[in-house]
């Protein structure tokens, strides 16, 4: 017996010294900011997304960084692996911001992620900036689905706009976090 913990002992050591990494973050792990986050912060990020305007959207993203920098810290995350986080946590809040307005304005936001190929299991291609190309497909997808998207307002194409910009933020994130 003493032999074998002897034998053992070497191989538990390498073992130890490897860094644990994991090729998904578990679900409680990615929602461990939204979880802690205080009421309302999920809206003023939405309407960041909207406005861009940063000064107005300072207080909030503030707000943000402090909930994943703890998260962060007790996931032991890395420097890169904590920016993700940010930019997930940022796309994920924005589009539950979003999504009650969309509905709002009569728009099914899983229609937007049909019409762009998004989702679980979906291509979820990266995006750096929203494309005429998209608008198009949520175009034809709107009109598919018996919308007229010419009675779409500006307000409800800024909306499908921030929705894309916000989902391919948490996306591209989520790549960098699996």
């Amino acid at each position: 017996m003493r032999r074998t913990l002897l034998l053992l002992a070497p191989i538990q050591l390498a073992l130890a010294a490897m860094p644990l990494t994991a090729h998904a973050r578990a679900p409680q792990a990615l929602a461990c900011a939204v979880i802690a986050a205080p009421e309302g912060l999920d809206a003023q990020l939405a309407e960041g997304m909207l406005t861009l305007d940063e000064t107005r959207s300072k207080p909030a993203l503030d707000t943000l960084h402090a909930l994943v920098d703890r998260c962060a810290a007790d996931q032991f995350l890395s420097d890169k692996e904590r920016d993700a986080y940010f930019g997930y946590v940022l796309g994920r809040m924005a589009r539950d911001g979003l999504d009650a307005r969309l509905k709002a304005e009569g728009i099914p936001s899983d229609l937007i992620d049909k019409a762009l190929d998004i989702g679980p299991g979906n291509a979820n291609n990266p995006a750096t900036q929203v494309t005429q190309g998209d608008l198009r497909r949520v175009s034809a997808a709107l009109s598919e689905a018996g919308h007229d998207p010419a009675k779409v307002t500006p307000v409800g194409w800024g909306l499908i706009t921030a929705w894309i910009a916000a989902t391919a933020q948490m996306f591209d994130a989520l790549r960098v976090l699996d």
